[in-house]
């Protein structure tokens, strides 16, 4: 009897201390991983949670996952890329971050393959396949886990309550579209075409040239940069045609702010960034009775006039001086649940119930406590998990459904060429002295042709001045990532 209760008080004594040794339980015992959350979704709260919130959350998260995450807010604008490389540069402990070019820390980063075969089997369920390549070297690592996805941002917007008070269909080619702007100049002689000097490239060239807004092969097998295309002087040619025409907005090129321009009402075409539209038009429609936009799949002489904005190198990576680079994938594969948006919602927003909680559980629409103290630093934004829930905001709803649908539908733009492909962009720069001549000599010059303050004629010698600039040295460039790409 004896010798049974000894044993049984040795079994419970094995017993506690296992529960004490318990990763959920025993707190020393928990892998900590410090995050510097840089994806952006802290831009605006650089002063991080209430302390006492972010501890309950974290806690959360600990007998969730077994994992302690601590995050270190950047501190905003150009001093957030200097903390990051004082933390690489330290002793301090730096376990995971947002990488804009994971190719410029190739360094200071560790493969992930073996990690994401054991402990990321979300990750790699949510995430979808061809989405890894941009994310893999050339020896087939994968150097990180993707931030950004392949989209359609750029598709040309036509304001559907003019077309319908003009008897108009939506406009489904370059004629047709053309014909469009002029019924509605007629109709509204203050309107006009909008854009920005960074998107109307995105939004058109497509409609002339074979590729888009893409690095092309040409016929020699060499790589070349998309304003060397076939058509590329042709559809120059078009948008010199329409600023002529008086359909562009006077001051596209010079300076604007886009919400003030909304607010004028005169916009009938928008070629460019898509939450121009979804995001500012139910700020303005108060002043702008009726408007309703369409978004139009519009083709040219040589097919669709956007191009696709393919995915980036952007990624959360792994570093070297990682202690616990399991944990790390285990946490961030706790966030990509695959089988429900709870724990994405827990990173974003705090406790369950009391942060916030579920308005229509069967189609993952959520409302939330602005005023929680929480603002979430466990976050690390993808497009494919963050669109499979809604939050109850009247000013957003347009803008999140356009994000989970249409912004995703790929087959009325044109897939860059070498959107595959992790191009090492801090490379070309080094072997291309004279790559920011280049790109300013095309930002630039494009404008003048483009409003007439340089005479087409003078394509050639545009031409030209890229050449001196360097343009052989780029085309080498490009060439040689893009043969060890494909094994050329």
């Amino acid at each position: 009897m004896l010798k049974a209760r000894f044993t049984f008080v040795l079994m419970l004594i094995a017993l506690v201390a296992a529960l004490a040794f318990s990763p959920a339980l025993a707190q020393d015992d928990v892998p900590v991983i410090t995050i510097y959350n840089n994806s952006g979704t802290l831009q605006f709260d650089s002063g991080g949670s209430n302390p006492d919130v972010l501890e309950e959350v974290t806690q959360y998260i600990v007998d969730a996952v077994g994992v302690r995450p601590e995050v270190i807010v950047p501190p905003g604008g150009s001093a957030t890329e200097e903390k990051l490389n004082l933390l690489l540069g330290s002793s301090d402990p730096l376990d995971l971050f947002q990488a804009g070019r994971w190719t410029d820390y190739r360094e200071a980063i560790i493969p992930l393959n073996d990690l994401l075969d054991e402990y990321g089997d979300n990750l790699l369920s949510v995430i979808p396949e061809a989405q890894w390549g941009k994310c893999t070297d050339t020896e087939g690592n994968i150097m990180c886990i993707p931030r950004s996805t392949p989209t359609s941002p750029y598709i040309m917007w036509v304001r559907q309550d003019w077309l319908n008070e003009l008897g108009l269909e939506v406009p489904t080619t370059v004629e047709e579209f053309e014909a469009t702007i002029a019924a509605f100049q007629e109709a509204k002689p203050d309107s006009f075409i909008a854009t920005r000097p960074g998107d109307y490239h995105w939004a058109s060239v497509g409609g002339w040239t074979e590729y888009g807004y893409s690095n092309w092969v040409d016929e020699d097998g060499t790589m070349k940069p998309w304003i060397l295309q076939p058509g590329v002087v042709d559809w120059v040619a078009k948008m010199n045609e329409w600023w002529n025409n008086g359909w562009f907005y006077a001051d596209t090129f010079t300076s604007f702010e886009e919400p003030e321009l909304f607010r004028t009402c005169n916009i009938g075409a928008w070629m460019g960034w898509y939450s121009r539209v979804t995001l500012i038009t139910p700020q303005v429609e108060s002043a702008c009775e009726g408007i309703e936009w369409v978004r139009t799949s519009i083709t040219g002489p040589e097919g669709y006039l956007a191009t696709v904005r393919p995915q980036n190198t952007s990624g959360y990576v792994v570093t070297r001086k990682s202690q616990h680079p399991e944990a790390v994938i285990q946490f961030m594969n706790w966030v990509y649940d695959d089988e429900g948006v709870e724990n994405q919602l827990v990173a974003r927003y705090g406790i369950p119930e009391r942060d916030w909680w579920f308005v229509d559980e069967e189609n993952n629409v959520v409302d939330r406590d602005p005023d929680s103290g929480f603002v979430s630093e466990f976050m690390m934004p993808n497009l494919n998990i963050e669109v499979r829930y809604s939050v109850m905001d009247p000013a957003r709803a347009w803008h999140l459904e356009y994000l989970a649908g249409e912004l995703q539908y790929l087959d009325d733009a044109k897939m860059p060429v070498d959107a595959p492909y992790a191009f090492d962009e801090t490379r070309i720069a080094d072997e291309v002295p004279g790559l920011g001549d280049i790109n300013r000599l095309m930002d630039e010059q494009l404008i003048l042709f483009v409003t007439g303050a340089r005479p087409l004629d003078q394509w050639d010698s545009f031409l030209e001045d890229l050449n001196r600039a360097g343009m052989q040295d780029y085309i080498d460039a490009l060439t040689t990532q893009y043969n060890e790409f494909t094994g050329m």
